[in-house]
């Protein structure tokens, strides 16, 4: 299933930048006709608005090209003193820095901004850098600042009452809250801004929030039917305009939809609308998922032929560009049809290709994991730098004062430096805290880690069982059979030790203070706890231990009781993490 909860925030941050680039330049101009203009243009004013413009429309495929036009337009608006233009150059050059995934540099160009457009009190300039912060953090998986940001800016478009970017930070907002499992609420937010977009007359938005809302029908309710209406719904409203490549994710996703209710005579010319869409717009990636699609259409049909030839394509493609997600569908689809084929050399082969790509994908995920919290934690380390940097200002601001004020020196600088021993310890509190947050993280990404290690050896033992069954020669099956066995034995039966090793010497003392108030509480009771202080939910829970969600619920139940909470509105996750 493909749809926007990112792509959303960027088109719509993209938008937002390249209409503050109308102010100097017609938007509809092509790239040759906005690099003959820029040759021609008689004043810097102009040569930045094209800089820009340019940048907006390169940054899509050229994100680097947009990197070096935005910072031509950032150099000429400093030399010249521009400050407004300034901030736009600095927003722009932080939306080109995000397309290439630099997040430093993105947030360094979009703090700064803000930084400007507050000192200036550009109430516009803020609002548009407090979006591109937040979509730098909802990027980086940090949905509570992402959310902090659209807030703000929520309370601003409503203070001047502009509707239509009310619409657009309502749907964001709900995004944030859909990223965080909170469906409900974020359903409510993208149906407040599918109201407005509708009162409006925003055809883009419209069939926007038509197919963000369908996606939560469909992956989190598994409500097919409210979700093709949905979905049908965006198509129509797309069809009367010209965005081809959203035409296409609709026309897929509803298929997709149609499938999942058996409704199979028409799939076919939704799959091959979409991919026709894709390839003329030579969307690789997309073309790539709609042949996979085609593919298990076909297995489906019993058309072995039509849908090796369609995996086949979809292989090809993802392999030459490297679309690793692509490629793990494709071969698994490979690994399927030739197993059922009993042909088990290829089957064995595309086997090997999936897994090879999925330990790939995993690796990259964790790295990537890794990384954001890595940088959330330098950003905190940054935000607290500036926070005593601007301390330090005020201060040397009262000691002026002070020194005008001579008759209050002594009391005020008693005042002063007992606010700033107090400020300290509170930020030093808020830093331990900080590090602690940091090593839970840590400390769960590895638990992560362990159980997917787990769960890809469990499934390639599987796979070369079910190779195994279908080989015809003895000693074939006896090697298989043996590999399967030891992969089997190989699973990390000392994942739960060492997970209990590394919580103790974060949260030490935990167990002993448990003990100490409820000594009739189990080993396994104290292992729940110690989920639970991680905010571990029932299903990650189930997910590490292996038992069912409700044998979790009711140990759950069990424990509050021990604890003497059960009669009471008391979290039990908020009771543990204060012990």
């Amino acid at each position: 299933m493909r749809h926007e909860k990112i792509h959303l925030k960027l088109v719509l941050t993209i938008v937002f930048v390249w209409c503050s680039v109308t102010l100097f330049c017609q938007a509809n101009e092509t790239f040759d006709s906005l690099s003959k203009a820029l040759i021609q243009s008689n004043t810097e004013k102009d040569k930045i608005g094209i800089l820009l413009a340019l940048s907006a429309e390169v940054e899509g495929k050229h994100p680097e090209d947009a990197v070096n036009y935005a910072k031509n337009a950032h150099e000429i608006a400093v030399n010249l003193d521009m400050p407004k233009e300034t901030i736009l150059t600095l927003i722009q050059l932080s939306n080109s820095y995000l397309r290439s995934s630099r997040y430093q540099e993105a947030t360094e160009c979009a703090e700064n901004a803000l930084d400007m457009a507050t000192d200036l009190h550009l109430k516009n300039e803020i609002a548009r850098a407090r979006e591109k912060l937040s979509v730098i953090f909802f990027e980086l998986g940090d949905f509570d600042k992402s959310a902090k940001f659209d807030f703000e800016n929520l309370k601003y478009y409503e203070h001047i009452n502009d509707q239509k970017q009310i619409g657009v930070t309502l749907g964001n907002i709900g995004i944030d809250f859909i990223s965080q499992n909170n469906y409900q609420k974020g359903l409510e937010f993208l149906k407040k801004s599918l109201d407005i977009a509708l009162k409006n007359g925003d055809s883009n938005g419209i069939a926007f929030q038509y197919n963000n809302i369908a996606s939560v029908y469909f992956e989190q309710y598994n409500d097919y039917k409210i979700a093709l209406s949905y979905f049908r719904e965006a198509l129509k409203i797309n069809d009367n305009h010209t965005e081809k490549q959203q035409q296409g994710i609709y026309l897929m996703n509803i298929g997709v939809c149609l499938a999942k209710l058996n409704q199979t005579d028409s799939i076919l010319a939704y799959y091959q609308n979409a991919t026709g869409i894709f390839r003329n717009l030579k969307q690789n990636d997309l073309y790539a998922e709609c042949q996979s699609l085609l593919s298990d259409y076909y297995l489906k049909k019993g058309e072995t032929a039509k849908s090796i030839a369609y995996a086949d394509t979809a292989f090809q493609i993802s392999k030459k560009y490297n679309y690793k997600e692509n490629l793990r569908k494709s071969a698994g689809l490979l690994h399927k049809i030739y197993l059922s084929k009993k042909d088990t050399t290829r089957a064995y082969h595309y086997a090997m290709i999936e897994n090879e790509v999925k330990d790939s994908l995993f690796i990259l995920r964790n790295q990537k994991d890794v990384y954001r919290l890595e940088f959330q934690y330098n950003f905190e380390k940054y935000d607290k730098l500036k926070q005593i940097s601007r301390q330090k200002k005020d201060n040397l601001m009262v000691v002026i004062i002070l020194s005008l004020v001579s008759g209050l020196i002594i009391i005020i600088l008693m005042f002063s430096r007992h606010r700033i021993k107090a400020r300290n310890l509170a930020l030093e509190k808020q830093s331990i805290e900080k590090e602690l947050q940091f090593k839970d993280k840590e400390l769960t990404i590895n638990l992560i880690s362990l159980i997917k290690k787990n769960e890809l050896l469990s499934d390639i033992s599987n796979k070369l069982y079910e190779i195994g069954q279908s080989a015809k020669k003895d000693e074939t099956v006896e090697a298989i059979n043996r590999i399967h066995r030891e992969l089997r034995h190989s699973a990390d039966d000392k994942m739960l030790k060492e997970f209990s090793v590394r919580f103790q010497e974060i949260h030490s003392g935990f167990y002993e203070t448990l003990l100490k108030n409820h000594p009739d509480l189990t080993q396994n009771e104290l292992k729940l706890c110690a989920f639970l202080r991680l905010n571990m939910s029932s299903k990650e829970i189930s997910d590490l231990t292996g038992q069912r969600i409700l044998t979790i619920d009711h140990a759950r139940y069990r424990l509050r009781k021990k604890l003497g909470i059960s009669n009471s509105e008391v979290n039990l996750v908020t009771f543990l993490s204060q012990i």
